[in-house]
Protein backbone atom coordinates (compact mmCIF):
# COMPACT_ATOMS: atom_id res chain seq x y z
CA UNK A 1 0.00 0.00 0.00
CA UNK A 2 1.56 3.49 -0.89
CA UNK A 3 1.37 6.57 1.44
CA UNK A 4 -0.47 9.62 -0.44
CA UNK A 5 1.93 11.61 -2.32
CA UNK A 6 1.27 14.54 -0.98
CA UNK A 7 2.23 12.43 2.35
CA UNK A 8 5.64 11.56 1.29
CA UNK A 9 6.11 15.31 0.21
CA UNK A 10 5.54 16.35 3.40
CA UNK A 11 7.11 14.26 5.17
CA UNK A 12 10.56 14.72 2.74
CA UNK A 13 10.00 18.72 3.22
CA UNK A 14 9.73 18.17 6.97
CA UNK A 15 13.14 15.97 6.90
CA UNK A 16 14.73 18.19 4.74
CA UNK A 17 13.81 20.82 7.24
CA UNK A 18 15.60 19.09 9.75
CA UNK A 19 18.88 18.69 8.18
CA UNK A 20 18.76 15.70 7.06
CA UNK A 21 20.11 15.62 4.35
CA UNK A 22 23.81 17.42 4.96
CA UNK A 23 25.91 16.03 7.14
CA UNK A 24 26.45 18.30 10.59
CA UNK A 25 29.75 19.52 12.05
CA UNK A 26 30.03 16.81 14.93
CA UNK A 27 33.46 15.37 16.27
CA UNK A 28 35.93 14.17 13.63
CA UNK A 29 36.50 10.77 13.47
CA UNK A 30 39.11 8.89 16.12
CA UNK A 31 42.61 10.23 14.77
CA UNK A 32 44.72 7.78 13.52
CA UNK A 33 47.84 7.60 11.35
CA UNK A 34 46.39 5.74 8.36
CA UNK A 35 42.77 6.60 7.81
CA UNK A 36 42.26 3.22 5.70
CA UNK A 37 42.45 1.28 9.26
CA UNK A 38 40.85 3.40 11.47
CA UNK A 39 38.16 2.64 13.60
CA UNK A 40 34.48 5.35 14.80
CA UNK A 41 34.88 6.75 11.39
CA UNK A 42 31.22 7.99 11.83
CA UNK A 43 30.23 11.83 13.48
CA UNK A 44 29.02 10.71 17.08
CA UNK A 45 25.86 10.25 18.21
CA UNK A 46 24.16 9.11 21.68
CA UNK A 47 22.70 6.09 22.52
CA UNK A 48 19.58 7.01 22.01
CA UNK A 49 19.59 9.65 19.07
CA UNK A 50 17.22 7.58 17.17
CA UNK A 51 15.05 7.05 20.11
CA UNK A 52 14.63 10.14 21.43
CA UNK A 53 13.52 11.49 18.02
CA UNK A 54 10.23 8.88 17.35
CA UNK A 55 7.36 10.56 16.71
CA UNK A 56 8.59 14.19 15.83
CA UNK A 57 8.86 15.74 12.01
CA UNK A 58 12.25 14.73 11.64
CA UNK A 59 10.67 10.86 12.27
CA UNK A 60 6.71 10.56 12.40
CA UNK A 61 4.90 7.17 13.10
CA UNK A 62 1.81 7.06 10.99
CA UNK A 63 -0.50 5.41 12.97
CA UNK A 64 -0.51 2.57 10.26
CA UNK A 65 2.76 1.04 11.20
CA UNK A 66 0.93 -0.87 13.82
CA UNK A 67 0.89 -3.63 11.48
CA UNK A 68 4.27 -4.37 12.10
CA UNK A 69 3.11 -5.44 15.60
CA UNK A 70 4.21 -9.21 16.40
CA UNK A 71 6.28 -9.71 12.93
CA UNK A 72 9.88 -10.96 13.74
CA UNK A 73 12.56 -9.15 11.80
CA UNK A 74 16.12 -9.67 11.53
CA UNK A 75 18.50 -7.08 10.40
CA UNK A 76 21.81 -8.25 9.16
CA UNK A 77 24.48 -5.36 9.37
CA UNK A 78 26.78 -6.15 6.86
CA UNK A 79 30.48 -6.77 7.51
CA UNK A 80 32.20 -6.20 10.46
CA UNK A 81 35.25 -7.08 12.61
CA UNK A 82 37.24 -5.87 9.14
CA UNK A 83 38.92 -2.48 10.05
CA UNK A 84 42.47 -4.11 10.11
CA UNK A 85 42.13 -4.77 6.20
CA UNK A 86 43.92 -1.41 5.05
CA UNK A 87 40.91 0.07 2.85
CA UNK A 88 38.48 -2.62 3.10
CA UNK A 89 34.73 -1.39 2.17
CA UNK A 90 35.73 2.07 2.90
CA UNK A 91 35.32 5.42 1.55
CA UNK A 92 37.77 7.65 -0.26
CA UNK A 93 38.42 9.61 3.23
CA UNK A 94 38.38 5.74 5.31
CA UNK A 95 34.68 5.79 6.60
CA UNK A 96 33.98 1.96 7.52
CA UNK A 97 30.82 1.13 5.26
CA UNK A 98 30.45 -2.04 8.53
CA UNK A 99 29.71 1.41 10.90
CA UNK A 100 26.89 2.82 7.96
CA UNK A 101 25.40 -0.47 8.33
CA UNK A 102 25.34 -1.38 12.04
CA UNK A 103 24.19 2.94 12.98
CA UNK A 104 21.34 2.24 10.25
CA UNK A 105 20.38 -1.09 11.74
CA UNK A 106 20.15 0.11 15.24
CA UNK A 107 18.29 3.14 14.28
CA UNK A 108 15.90 0.94 12.37
CA UNK A 109 15.32 -1.38 15.50
CA UNK A 110 14.92 1.30 17.50
CA UNK A 111 11.58 2.63 15.26
CA UNK A 112 10.43 -1.10 15.07
CA UNK A 113 10.21 -2.07 18.64
CA UNK A 114 8.52 1.42 18.92
CA UNK A 115 5.90 0.12 17.24
CA UNK A 116 5.93 -4.21 18.83
CA UNK A 117 7.75 -5.72 16.13
CA UNK A 118 10.37 -8.28 17.30
CA UNK A 119 13.68 -7.27 16.19
CA UNK A 120 16.98 -9.42 16.65
CA UNK A 121 20.48 -7.80 14.94
CA UNK A 122 23.35 -10.55 13.96
CA UNK A 123 25.61 -8.04 15.79
CA UNK A 124 25.52 -5.28 17.66
CA UNK A 125 29.20 -4.77 17.58
CA UNK A 126 32.56 -5.05 15.57
CA UNK A 127 32.77 -8.22 14.71
CA UNK A 128 33.02 -10.96 12.23
CA UNK A 129 30.36 -13.58 11.26
CA UNK A 130 30.39 -15.76 8.95
CA UNK A 131 27.10 -15.53 5.92
CA UNK A 132 25.80 -19.10 7.28
CA UNK A 133 25.74 -17.37 11.04
CA UNK A 134 24.29 -14.43 9.97
CA UNK A 135 21.31 -16.13 7.89
CA UNK A 136 20.88 -18.63 10.92
CA UNK A 137 20.02 -16.36 13.12
CA UNK A 138 16.39 -15.72 11.34
CA UNK A 139 16.38 -19.49 10.30
CA UNK A 140 17.02 -20.58 14.12
CA UNK A 141 14.39 -17.83 15.73
CA UNK A 142 11.99 -18.73 13.17
CA UNK A 143 12.02 -15.39 11.90
CA UNK A 144 9.45 -13.78 9.15
CA UNK A 145 11.74 -11.22 7.60
CA UNK A 146 15.41 -10.93 7.07
CA UNK A 147 17.14 -7.80 5.63
CA UNK A 148 20.57 -7.57 5.50
CA UNK A 149 21.96 -4.08 5.30
CA UNK A 150 24.55 -2.62 3.28
CA UNK A 151 25.64 0.28 1.30
CA UNK A 152 27.25 0.00 -2.65
CA UNK A 153 30.72 0.99 -4.01
CA UNK A 154 32.37 0.77 -7.51
CA UNK A 155 35.95 1.60 -8.34
CA UNK A 156 36.66 4.60 -10.54
CA UNK A 157 33.58 5.87 -10.95
CA UNK A 158 32.61 8.50 -7.79
CA UNK A 159 29.97 9.79 -9.47
CA UNK A 160 28.06 6.77 -9.44
CA UNK A 161 25.19 6.60 -6.41
CA UNK A 162 21.60 4.56 -6.63
CA UNK A 163 19.84 2.17 -4.76
CA UNK A 164 19.59 -1.40 -5.45
CA UNK A 165 17.48 -4.09 -3.56
CA UNK A 166 18.71 -7.94 -4.25
CA UNK A 167 16.88 -11.21 -3.82
CA UNK A 168 18.20 -14.56 -4.03
CA UNK A 169 18.48 -16.98 -7.61
CA UNK A 170 15.26 -16.40 -9.57
CA UNK A 171 12.13 -15.17 -9.75
CA UNK A 172 10.40 -17.94 -9.05
CA UNK A 173 12.29 -19.50 -5.90
CA UNK A 174 10.39 -17.47 -3.40
CA UNK A 175 8.12 -15.35 -4.87
CA UNK A 176 8.03 -13.39 -0.98
CA UNK A 177 11.32 -12.50 -1.76
CA UNK A 178 10.55 -10.12 -4.14
CA UNK A 179 7.35 -8.41 -2.30
CA UNK A 180 10.34 -7.69 0.41
CA UNK A 181 12.55 -6.13 -2.13
CA UNK A 182 9.76 -4.21 -4.08
CA UNK A 183 8.75 -2.73 -0.76
CA UNK A 184 12.38 -2.04 0.49
CA UNK A 185 13.41 -0.48 -2.76
CA UNK A 186 10.39 1.50 -3.27
CA UNK A 187 10.87 3.40 0.62
CA UNK A 188 14.28 3.99 -0.34
CA UNK A 189 13.06 5.77 -3.57
CA UNK A 190 10.37 7.84 -1.42
CA UNK A 191 12.38 8.59 2.08
CA UNK A 192 16.11 8.14 0.85
CA UNK A 193 16.17 9.61 -2.69
CA UNK A 194 19.60 9.16 -4.52
CA UNK A 195 21.00 11.50 -7.23
CA UNK A 196 20.62 9.06 -9.65
CA UNK A 197 19.08 5.68 -10.50
CA UNK A 198 19.02 1.82 -11.86
CA UNK A 199 16.59 1.07 -14.31
CA UNK A 200 15.32 -1.93 -12.65
CA UNK A 201 16.38 -1.58 -9.00
CA UNK A 202 15.42 -5.55 -7.88
CA UNK A 203 18.41 -7.78 -8.99
CA UNK A 204 19.28 -11.44 -8.51
CA UNK A 205 22.17 -11.84 -6.53
CA UNK A 206 23.11 -14.69 -8.99
CA UNK A 207 24.28 -11.14 -11.26
CA UNK A 208 27.30 -11.34 -8.58
CA UNK A 209 27.92 -14.97 -8.04
CA UNK A 210 26.29 -17.86 -9.52
CA UNK A 211 25.56 -19.31 -6.45
CA UNK A 212 24.35 -16.15 -5.39
CA UNK A 213 25.41 -13.95 -2.14
CA UNK A 214 25.48 -16.71 1.02
CA UNK A 215 23.59 -14.37 3.07
CA UNK A 216 20.54 -14.92 0.81
CA UNK A 217 21.40 -18.17 0.15
CA UNK A 218 21.46 -19.43 3.20
CA UNK A 219 18.39 -18.28 4.46
CA UNK A 220 15.14 -19.91 4.88
CA UNK A 221 13.21 -17.11 5.30
CA UNK A 222 11.67 -14.43 3.35
CA UNK A 223 15.29 -12.25 2.49
CA UNK A 224 16.36 -9.29 0.38
CA UNK A 225 19.33 -7.30 0.72
CA UNK A 226 19.80 -3.47 0.28
CA UNK A 227 22.49 -1.19 -1.22
CA UNK A 228 21.15 2.09 0.05
CA UNK A 229 23.64 4.17 -1.37
CA UNK A 230 27.27 4.42 -2.79
CA UNK A 231 30.22 5.27 -0.35
CA UNK A 232 33.12 5.64 -3.06
CA UNK A 233 30.62 8.89 -4.04
CA UNK A 234 32.49 11.29 -2.30
CA UNK A 235 29.66 13.72 -1.13
CA UNK A 236 28.04 10.68 0.16
CA UNK A 237 30.38 8.93 1.99
CA UNK A 238 30.63 12.56 4.24
CA UNK A 239 26.68 12.09 4.30
CA UNK A 240 26.72 8.69 5.77
CA UNK A 241 29.19 9.78 8.35
CA UNK A 242 25.80 11.93 10.05
CA UNK A 243 23.52 10.51 12.51
CA UNK A 244 20.44 12.20 10.89
CA UNK A 245 21.32 10.97 7.44
CA UNK A 246 21.26 7.17 8.83
CA UNK A 247 17.89 8.23 10.75
CA UNK A 248 16.83 9.03 7.52
CA UNK A 249 17.42 6.07 5.93
CA UNK A 250 16.56 3.59 8.81
CA UNK A 251 13.17 5.98 8.93
CA UNK A 252 12.62 5.16 4.77
CA UNK A 253 13.21 1.15 5.37
CA UNK A 254 11.02 1.44 8.40
CA UNK A 255 7.67 2.68 6.40
CA UNK A 256 8.82 -0.02 3.98
CA UNK A 257 8.41 -2.69 6.02
CA UNK A 258 5.09 -0.98 7.17
CA UNK A 259 3.90 -0.47 3.67
CA UNK A 260 4.54 -3.93 3.31
CA UNK A 261 2.19 -5.21 6.45
CA UNK A 262 -0.31 -3.39 5.86
CA UNK A 263 -1.23 -5.17 2.76
CA UNK A 264 -0.79 -8.36 4.50
CA UNK A 265 1.54 -10.88 5.20
CA UNK A 266 0.19 -14.21 3.93
CA UNK A 267 1.02 -17.76 6.20
CA UNK A 268 0.31 -20.93 5.79
CA UNK A 269 -0.88 -23.30 9.57
CA UNK A 270 -0.84 -26.55 9.46
CA UNK A 271 -3.45 -28.21 10.93
CA UNK A 272 -4.37 -30.18 13.95
CA UNK A 273 -4.34 -34.13 13.46
CA UNK A 274 -0.43 -33.12 11.97
CA UNK A 275 -0.33 -36.54 11.09
CA UNK A 276 -1.82 -38.34 7.65
CA UNK A 277 -2.04 -42.17 6.48
CA UNK A 278 -0.57 -42.73 2.90
CA UNK A 279 -2.48 -45.50 1.77
CA UNK A 280 -3.53 -47.53 -1.69
CA UNK A 281 -5.80 -44.34 -2.64
CA UNK A 282 -3.58 -41.66 -1.15
CA UNK A 283 -3.77 -39.50 1.28
CA UNK A 284 -4.86 -36.02 2.90
CA UNK A 285 -2.76 -33.13 4.56
CA UNK A 286 -5.30 -29.90 5.98
CA UNK A 287 -4.06 -26.21 5.98
CA UNK A 288 -5.63 -23.10 7.07
CA UNK A 289 -4.34 -20.31 4.64
CA UNK A 290 -4.60 -16.88 6.06
CA UNK A 291 -3.99 -13.86 3.99
CA UNK A 292 -2.45 -11.23 6.25
CA UNK A 293 -5.60 -9.52 6.10
CA UNK A 294 -9.23 -11.22 7.49
CA UNK A 295 -8.22 -10.92 10.92
CA UNK A 296 -8.34 -7.35 11.34
CA UNK A 297 -12.00 -7.89 11.05
CA UNK A 298 -12.37 -4.84 8.77
CA UNK A 299 -15.45 -3.57 6.55
CA UNK A 300 -15.95 -6.53 4.22
CA UNK A 301 -13.39 -8.79 5.94
CA UNK A 302 -15.47 -12.01 5.04
CA UNK A 303 -15.09 -11.81 1.59
CA UNK A 304 -12.30 -13.71 -0.03
CA UNK A 305 -9.16 -11.84 -0.17
CA UNK A 306 -7.09 -14.56 -1.84
CA UNK A 307 -6.63 -15.29 -5.20
CA UNK A 308 -7.79 -18.72 -6.10
CA UNK A 309 -5.90 -19.08 -9.49
CA UNK A 310 -2.66 -18.20 -7.03
CA UNK A 311 -2.71 -21.40 -5.13
CA UNK A 312 -0.26 -24.03 -6.30
CA UNK A 313 0.66 -26.56 -4.19
CA UNK A 314 4.07 -28.36 -4.97
CA UNK A 315 5.53 -31.89 -3.69
CA UNK A 316 8.94 -32.10 -4.11
CA UNK A 317 8.73 -29.74 -6.73
CA UNK A 318 5.65 -31.34 -8.58
CA UNK A 319 2.39 -30.10 -8.57
CA UNK A 320 0.00 -31.75 -6.74
CA UNK A 321 -4.00 -31.45 -6.39
CA UNK A 322 -5.45 -29.09 -4.01
CA UNK A 323 -9.42 -28.12 -2.86
CA UNK A 324 -9.31 -24.51 -1.45
CA UNK A 325 -13.02 -23.79 0.81
CA UNK A 326 -12.97 -19.89 0.65
CA UNK A 327 -15.39 -20.75 4.13
CA UNK A 328 -12.41 -21.35 7.07
CA UNK A 329 -9.96 -20.92 4.21
CA UNK A 330 -9.28 -24.73 4.25
CA UNK A 331 -6.47 -25.98 1.90
CA UNK A 332 -6.74 -30.07 1.58
CA UNK A 333 -3.87 -31.18 -0.56
CA UNK A 334 -3.69 -34.94 -2.06
CA UNK A 335 -0.90 -36.99 -1.00
CA UNK A 336 -0.04 -39.28 -3.91
CA UNK A 337 -0.33 -43.25 -2.87
CA UNK A 338 3.23 -45.17 -2.21
CA UNK A 339 4.88 -41.89 -1.09
CA UNK A 340 8.45 -43.66 -0.40
CA UNK A 341 9.44 -43.16 3.59
CA UNK A 342 11.66 -40.28 4.01
CA UNK A 343 11.67 -36.77 4.16
CA UNK A 344 9.19 -34.25 2.06
CA UNK A 345 8.56 -31.09 0.99
CA UNK A 346 5.36 -29.06 0.49
CA UNK A 347 5.70 -25.95 -1.09
CA UNK A 348 1.67 -24.02 -0.47
CA UNK A 349 2.22 -20.84 -2.63
CA UNK A 350 -1.06 -18.38 -2.80
CA UNK A 351 -0.98 -14.43 -3.30
CA UNK A 352 -3.67 -11.92 -1.17
CA UNK A 353 -5.51 -9.60 -2.94
CA UNK A 354 -2.43 -6.91 -2.24
CA UNK A 355 -0.46 -9.65 -4.11
CA UNK A 356 1.60 -10.10 -1.45
CA UNK A 357 3.29 -14.50 -2.00
CA UNK A 358 3.20 -16.75 1.45
CA UNK A 359 5.81 -15.44 3.86
CA UNK A 360 7.57 -18.99 4.60
CA UNK A 361 5.37 -21.38 2.38
CA UNK A 362 7.65 -24.75 2.78
CA UNK A 363 5.99 -27.43 4.85
CA UNK A 364 8.31 -30.44 5.65
CA UNK A 365 6.57 -34.21 5.53
CA UNK A 366 7.95 -36.66 7.40
CA UNK A 367 7.20 -40.33 5.75
CA UNK A 368 7.23 -43.34 8.02
CA UNK A 369 7.05 -46.98 7.98
CA UNK A 370 3.66 -48.48 8.93
CA UNK A 371 3.50 -50.25 12.64
CA UNK A 372 4.74 -53.49 13.03
CA UNK A 373 2.56 -56.14 14.43
CA UNK A 374 1.71 -55.19 18.30
CA UNK A 375 3.04 -51.54 17.70
CA UNK A 376 0.94 -48.06 17.60
CA UNK A 377 -2.69 -48.92 15.88
CA UNK A 378 -2.62 -46.56 12.67
CA UNK A 379 -5.12 -44.76 11.77
CA UNK A 380 -5.57 -46.73 8.15
CA UNK A 381 -3.51 -48.65 5.44
CA UNK A 382 -0.28 -47.66 4.54
CA UNK A 383 2.97 -45.47 6.02
CA UNK A 384 2.22 -43.06 8.09
CA UNK A 385 3.34 -39.27 7.12
CA UNK A 386 3.86 -36.63 9.73
CA UNK A 387 4.14 -32.92 8.75
CA UNK A 388 5.18 -30.14 10.55
CA UNK A 389 6.63 -26.44 9.20
CA UNK A 390 10.35 -26.72 7.83
CA UNK A 391 13.09 -25.34 9.60
CA UNK A 392 12.90 -21.58 10.35
CA UNK A 393 9.27 -20.89 10.35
Amino acid sequence: MRTPCVCVTLSAALLLAAGCTRPDRGAPPDAAIDPMVSVNTLHPAPEDYARSRIGSAECPIPPWTKFLRGVKIVLDPGHGGDAHRRGFKRGPTGVREAEMNLRVAQYLRDLLVHVGAEVRLTRETDVDLSLAARAGVANEWGADIFISLHHNAVDNKPEVNYTSVWYHADVDHHPANLDLARYLAQGLYDGFPMPSFTDVPLKSDQLMYPAGFGVLSNARVTAALTESSFFSNPAEEQRLRNPAYSLREAHALFLALARYAVAGLPRVQLLEPTSAVVGPNGGLVRMRLDDGLRGRKSWGFARQMILTDSIVVRLDGRRIAHAFQNDGYLLEVELPAGLEPGTHTLDVRFQNMNKNSVLNPRIELRVENPPGPGQARRDGPGRRTAAQPAAGR
